[in-house]
């Protein structure tokens, strides 16, 4: 198993500690009406076809290229 060569930080390190069931739900309501506009937006650009669907195979072609540039460097 490949070892790694930095330490990996936790994503407290990154967003801060996780947030209790209470605070999620205040989160929530606070941003409620911006939520659901994003979820209208959303389906609004899929019913008009503007969302492509993923290709997985260019997926995994990013994902190796990426894998390789940093195994290089």
């Amino acid at each position: 198993m490949n070892k790694l060569t930095q330490p990996v930080p936790d994503d407290e390190a990154d967003f801060g500690p996780e947030l209790s069931e209470a605070e999620m739900g205040a989160w929530i309501a606070r941003n409620r009406n911006a939520i659901n506009a994003s979820i209208v937006e959303a389906d609004l650009e899929f019913a008009e076809g503007k969302a492509e669907p993923w290709d997985i195979g260019a997926l995994l072609a990013d994902a190796e290229a990426e894998f390789d540039k940093s195994q290089k460097g």
